[in-house]
């Protein structure tokens, strides 16, 4: 009997030793989708080809997505194209991230998810280099005029895509084709032209209606490339197709908000589209009520 009784108690325990215990939440998890012109692993892209990446997820038992990352990784090391605290409940997302082949032979980019127990997920992709180049067509708005948060002359909100200016009063309607809005303060003193996304959680401050906005694109900025003026007014002169805009851009280097934006800086961006693009500061007042000329050179 006592024999009878050990064997019943070892076979509950190994029972119960391989049952998730019914408080132990799903681990969160990542996968690829397939579809039309998606990226698949161990395809060809030539330099400045597209990138598509179609991602589905989910924070897992119940569990809030809380960080997405997305690294780029080559012989030249590896890049942070995104890192992103969010906050995405139980649904969990089901998109497409937009990106550009490099001119590297070999990229591996690696998609992570975190939720709100700190529970991992990742999936990784390879691609190669294509033959030939990729590299597209622009469009260029030479002369585009957008004031600081006083002034009520010019837009204060642009659409970079199609270069097209905003008022306050003007874009109901169209909240979610804004990039970019501009504004003037003094930081530690010092006088700063500063261009933001409107999903910046400054900007705000000085358009409280963004607050209540429907759609609050994320557009980033390569500030690196403005304050160490990597790239010339010259060479933005001189870009004819997207080669400049891709390949100056240097997104582990990136910000919903650059300051100091002055005039002769060219500042990279992309758009929460993923097109990429450069602007061309003309001249930039220094107040509150002035404003800024800019030039902006973008994919089509």
């Amino acid at each position: 009997m006592k024999k009878l009784l050990l064997l019943f108690l070892a076979s509950v325990l190994l029972i119960t030793g391989c049952t998730r215990p019914t408080d132990d939440p799903l681990p969160p998890f990542l996968i690829f989708r397939d579809g039309e012109d998606l990226a698949v692993n161990g395809m060809a892209v030539p330099t400045g080809g597209p990138l598509l990446f179609g991602i589905s997820g989910s924070g897992g038992g119940g569990s809030a997505i809380t960080n997405i990352t997305i690294t780029r990784t080559t012989t030249a090391g590896k890049t942070v194209m995104a890192d992103a605290g969010v906050y995405i409940p139980v649904g969990g997302i089901d998109t497409v991230f937009n990106f550009v082949k490099s001119n590297a032979g070999t990229e591996t980019w690696r998609f992570f998810i975190m939720n709100s127990n700190r529970d991992t997920a990742s999936v990784a992709m390879t691609i190669l280099q294509g033959e030939g180049s990729a590299y597209g067509e622009i469009n260029h708005y030479p002369s585009i005029f957008i004031g600081y948060q006083s002034n009520t002359t010019y837009p204060n909100f642009i659409d970079l895509r199609n270069g097209t200016g905003y008022t306050p009063a003007g874009v109901s309607g169209h909240e979610g084709d804004i990039d970019l809005a501009v504004i003037w303060y003094l930081t530690s003193g010092k006088s700063s032209p500063t261009l933001s996304s409107p999903s910046y959680s400054s900007i705000t401050g000085y358009y409280p209606d963004i607050a209540s906005w429907p759609v609050r694109n994320s557009t980033v900025f390569d500030y690196k490339t403005s304050d160490d003026k990597l790239i010339s007014v010259a060479q933005f002169d001189a870009a004819v197709n997207d080669s400049l805009l891709v390949a100056g851009f240097k997104p582990q280097f990136t910000s919903g908000w650059c300051k100091f934006a002055f005039s002769g800086n060219v500042i990279p961006f992309r758009t929460s589209g993923g097109k990429h693009g450069l602007i061309k500061v003309i001249s930039a007042g220094e107040t509150g009520d002035s404003y800024m000329e800019i030039a902006v050179k973008v994919q089509k």
